[in-house]
């Protein structure tokens, strides 16, 4: 079921850059088109540019500090920036290039991807990212941590290394769950019969401790990383406050999928696409048979926004494919209604945000999070931006 609130047009200016899309796309495929485009939010709600200055930004996170301080990953440059009280400090938070030997060449969608706070952020200052990069022939693909020492990443240790990785479909995103343990997506790098080996790394969901050690209750046995397969390349993750792990996997072209990930649960790719009556493998909850290529995700938890927003999901559609190009059905951020639990799990989807475009306009969000005052923080990678999403009635 779609939005059938009011939506009041934002006229914003483009910049535009590359797309971490469902297949590889090349950074200089587009060119400024210098015109305007016009976002569409649910009636009360007002959108702002907050940041124009960075590079390809894909993830976007605050701390769990309460301090007004957003990091944000640049794709390919391999910097973490940090933006404290609305302005970029003078150098980065990170430098992934300083930290690889041979540097931090990308292709595709290679680059800086997942970044999670821990915990015990407060005490230990531990800040968790993946990134895929490429030396000579040489794909890396890991989990690394940084340690904040005063808004700069010290520290830099590699928890996990030789990950699948390719121009895309390589390591994406990374979340921990209420036990404490880190979940770690990974595509399956374009060789989609691994992502049903349990002894592959192609197509899981992998889960381990804050230190990178495999967790003697892994559901395939205390060697083994992984917590579940049978995806193609799954992005971004959340956790319910019941528990329930939610995965959006972007499909072939279309059957984009939205399921409840369990221990040991195996989801299909590439056996089955969509629904159906296979009992080797897990329904989704949701099948989107139009392309959509679903990204970011975040559960709201402030008070900014009226009651019938709290505790909801908001999930970013990013609607690029290197094949079809932009596409009609994605450049959106939509609220999840959910009920039950588990495999009994309802959902339906409301637009929420909307991105306008004329065909082939290079305009796509891709990750979206929450800020200390509650308001929605969005990367647009394509335009090098990130809008900001208030409740102003």
């Amino acid at each position: 079921m779609f939005n059938s609130l009011r939506f009041f047009p934002i006229i914003v200016l483009v910049l535009i850059t590359i797309s971490c899309s469902d297949d590889p796309v090349n950074v200089n495929d587009f060119e400024d088109p210098a015109e305007v485009f016009d976002i569409s939010v649910s009636e009360g709600f007002v959108v702002e540019v907050f940041a124009d200055d960075v590079d390809l930004p894909t993830s976007v996170e605050f701390p769990p500090d309460g301090s007004n301080r957003l990091f944000v990953n640049e794709l390919q440059s391999g910097k973490i920036w940090i933006y404290e009280n609305g302005e970029r400090l003078a150098d980065p938070f990170a430098d992934l290039s300083l930290n690889i030997q041979g540097g931090f060449p990308v292709s595709g969608e290679n680059g800086l991807l997942g970044l999670e706070f821990d915990p015990d952020y407060g005490n230990n200052g531990f800040v968790y990212v993946t990134y895929a990069a490429r030396n000579g022939s040489d794909e890396i693909a890991s989990v690394a941590r940084f340690t904040d020492v005063n808004n700069r990443g010290e520290d830099f240790t590699v928890l996990l290394t030789g990950l699948p990785s390719d121009k895309g479909h390589q390591i994406q995103n990374l979340r921990f769950g209420p036990d404490g343990m880190l979940y770690v997506s990974v595509g399956d790098a374009y060789e989609q019969n691994k992502a049903q080996d349990v002894n592959e790394f192609h197509g899981k969901i992998l889960r381990m401790t804050s230190e990178g050690e495999i967790p003697a209750d892994n559901p395939f046995g205390p060697d083994n990383y992984v917590y579940a397969l049978g995806f193609r390349n799954a992005f971004d993750m959340q956790f319910r406050e019941n528990g329930d792990l939610l995965v959006s996997d972007n499909g072939p072209t279309g059957m984009d999928k939205f399921m409840v990930v369990e221990a040991g649960g195996n989801y299909g790719w590439p056996n089955e696409l969509g629904f159906h009556s296979n009992p080797e493998y897990i329904n989704p909850l949701h099948v989107w048979t139009e392309t959509v290529s679903p990204t970011g995700m975040h559960i709201y938890r402030g008070d900014q926004f009226p009651p019938q927003y709290h505790g909801k999901l908001f999930h970013v559609l990013f609607g690029f494919t290197y094949s079809e190009g932009p596409n009609p059905n994605g450049k959106r951020v939509q609220m999840v209604n959910i009920t039950g639990e588990g495999q009994n799990t309802e959902v339906s989807f409301e637009d929420f945000a909307v991105w306008k475009f004329d065909d082939g306009f290079p305009n796509n969000p891709v990750d979206i999070t929450e800020g200390p005052d509650g308001s929605l923080f969005v990367t647009d990678i394509f335009q090098g931006k990130i809008f900001r999403i208030s409740y102003r009635p």
